[in-house]
């Protein structure tokens, strides 16, 4: 072999191996993406491309991370290694990584780690985003890991076991925007522990066992989440040293027992505290004056005011959504939603409310959900000219029985209401006499939506819903309904679902098929045998007939739903196997999809019960010749019996003659 051919060999020779080692490697490369999650990798993979900007070690068993070969990426900017067993970080490991922006080290062992030096994450020059959740890192331990991040903005130390925050635990870190702190055990917050991270907008601290917030002098903060611990009281600085930015306040699933005084978050959007102990007063202290110590569980009521609201700033002026759910509130009181002009949901559900009232003109103006469902209401008045920008009123649950006649029609944008599980009577139309305590739901021209399920209601009368042009009606598990022959009139041009479950109809005095829109019928749970005939096409999609009386669908009568019939229940009705033709159509030539085909029986006369979807045409002939047969021979058994009698009682009579010749 020739001299030139040994050096070319020798020159080519790395480079193969080379060539070929990075073909062994099992990572997927997607442009400049090396995605290696979950290969089972015990180290950094070393023969990758080496202007690589992603590197996905995820998913994998990597238990330490050492300078080499990771500081042969230098053009990495996303690294995550994120659920490995890492329990070392060689010191300075990043170092190397000029260009790396974002590390993920979630869900490691870096608090297991032995040979765990101080300042094994640092220098991070570019990082500006890094994720240490779920390492059971605790205090003293991340004050060590933690260094220098000059442009770090977002920070997780979620899910570890911290337990308290110093005022060096953050230092180093003069950029920082987000941090999530969520699911530790932190008891202990010391003064200042943030004054170190001037730009903070968005900081989590819910799932802890944190007890009270004093003093809260975090002015550039936008968001706070404080749910989910066990904090009984919140207080702001009477002095902070700028004016507040918080806009977002969760404060759900603590031990609150009074609102607290938020007169100084004059931009807060979103204001959650669901779930606490809260009770609201009945009202000021005797004499008007503002108290300086809270009384029945308030914060200071200013003269003029509503409790630890400021009339004279108007706070809370830029509300949007305020949620009390789940609560002890007994009673709204007067003056306390006054200043809320912008509110647009409000959610008082799950309390011991017995009367709710807006009766002033102007009253939450904006306000476009109102749930006060799940209480104890027994009074509810609604002023004529407020609320009027309201579309959904939630009232399910609750114990109203008579209420005004015109509760609801004053709400001007009213389009969907919830009066499940309460004793409302509907009024009839205007010529109808209006028993006591009835409710008028006719002249509503917005409402769209209307809930009366559950309400024990005797009698829907005649035009109960004229000129209300509603789309969705549900009167179901009103067990004794007696639906009045033109009960709903006026909706045949606008009703789209129907729904009269479980109210032991035997008849029903609706015309159907002159419901045009009507797509979903839902009449389950009654004692019907017989439907009104649709002989024009018509828009049903879905037909709930189960649990009634019906033994035949005959064509007749259901050939105008074939256009538009997309399923069809019929479980638990006698069935009859054979005049069913409409339905057997539907059955083999999948036309319908009838619910639990293979359940679906059916009865031969009075034979035992088989499945529908096994019935063949034939079979019904077969009963049909069978029956013939059995008529003919009844009556020929008839007739041989006729004569068999005539012949006797001839023979009978003869004999009686020829004894009576005999004895003359």
């Amino acid at each position: 072999m020739s001299p030139q051919m040994l050096l070319l060999l020798t020159v080519l020779s790395p480079a193969l191996a080379t060539s070929q080692h990075r073909l062994k490697v099992p990572c997927k490369m997607v442009g400049k993406e090396a995605l290696c999650q979950g290969l089972g990798l015990l180290q950094v993979p070393a023969m990758l491309l080496a202007d690589i900007e992603t590197l996905d070690l995820s998913g994998n068993q990597l238990r330490s991370v050492l300078a080499s070969p990771l500081d042969f990426y230098t053009s990495l900017r996303h690294l995550d290694l994120s659920a490995n067993e890492i329990s070392f970080l060689q010191p300075g490991v990043f170092q190397a990584l000029p260009q790396l922006q974002h590390l993920n080290l979630a869900h490691n062992r870096l608090a297991a780690g032995t040979a765990l030096s101080a300042g094994s994450l640092s220098p991070l020059p570019h990082v500006t985003s890094l994720d240490l959740s779920g390492n059971s890192l605790y205090s003293g331990l991340l004050e060590q890991l933690l260094g220098e991040a000059p442009h770090l903005h977002s920070l997780s130390l979620a899910e570890n076991s911290l337990t308290r925050l110093g005022r060096r635990t953050f230092r180093g870190l003069p950029a920082l925007e987000r941090l999530d702190l969520h699911s530790n055990v932190l008891m202990d917050i010391e003064d200042g522990a943030f004054e170190a991270l001037p730009r903070l907008a968005h900081l989590n601290l819910s799932r802890n066992s944190l007890t009270c917030i004093s003093d809260f002098s975090l002015p550039q903060l936008q968001v706070l989440d404080l749910s989910c611990n066990s904090i009984e009281a919140f207080q702001t600085a009477p002095e902070p040293p700028a004016e507040y930015q918080l806009t977002w306040l969760d404060l759900r699933e603590n031990r609150l027992l009074q609102l607290p005084d938020l007169a100084a978050l004059p931009k807060l959007l979103y204001l959650n505290m669901s779930n606490n102990l809260i009770r609201l007063p009945a009202g000021p202290p005797q004499g008007g004056e503002a108290s300086p110590a809270p009384s029945q569980g308030w914060p200071a009521w200013p003269p003029g005011g509503s409790p630890g609201w400021n009339s004279s700033s108007q706070p809370l002026s830029q509300l949007l959504n305020l949620d009390l759910s789940y609560n002890e509130i007994e009673l709204v009181p007067g003056g306390f939603l006054e200043h809320l002009a912008s509110l647009r949901f409000l959610n008082l559900s799950r309390n011991c409310l017995r009367a709710f009232e807006a009766g002033h003109a102007g009253s939450l103006p904006l306000l476009v959900l109102l749930d006060l469902s799940h209480n104890a209401l027994e009074a509810l008045e609604l002023g004529a000219r407020a609320l009027g920008s309201l579309r959904t009123l939630l009232l399910q649950d609750n114990a109203l029985r008579s209420l005004p006649p015109y509760t609801f029609a004053g709400l001007a944008s009213l389009q969907r209401l919830n009066l499940q599980g309460n004793r409302v009577s509907p009024c009839g139309g205007p010529a109808e006499p209006a028993p006591p305590g009835c409710v008028a739901f006719s002249g509503i021209s917005s409402l769209r939506v209307l809930n009366l399920v559950d309400n024990e209601m005797g009698t829907l009368r005649a035009g109960a819903f004229l000129r209300t042009p509603l789309t969705e009606l549900d009167l179901s598990a009103n067990p004794g309904l007696e639906v009045a022959t033109g009960a709903l009139a006026g909706l045949e041009a606008s009703l789209e679902v129907l729904a009269l479950q479980g109210n032991g109809l035997a008849v029903l005095q609706v015309d159907l098929p002159c419901f045009s829109c009507l797509k979903r019928l839902n009449l389950a749970g009654n004692r019907l045998s017989h439907l009104p005939a649709w002989t024009q096409a018509v828009s049903l999609e879905v037909l709930d007939l189960r649990n009634n009386s019906f033994s035949l669908l005959p064509g007749s009568a259901m050939g105008g739903l074939e256009p538009s019939l997309r399923r069809l229940y019929l479980q638990g009705n006698p069935l009859s196997c054979c005049g069913n033709g409409w339905l057997a159509a539907q059955l083999h030539q999948g036309r319908v999809d009838v619910d639990a085909t293979q359940g679906l029986i059916c009865r031969f006369g009075s034979q035992e019960e088989v499945s529908l979807s096994h019935v063949r045409p034939e079979d019904c002939e077969k009963g049909g010749l069978k029956n013939v047969n059995l008529i003919i021979i009844l009556t020929f058994t008839l007739l041989l019996a006729i004569v068999l009698t005539t012949l006797a009682t001839c023979c009978c009579v003869r004999r009686q003659r020829f004894n009576q010749q005999y004895k003359a």
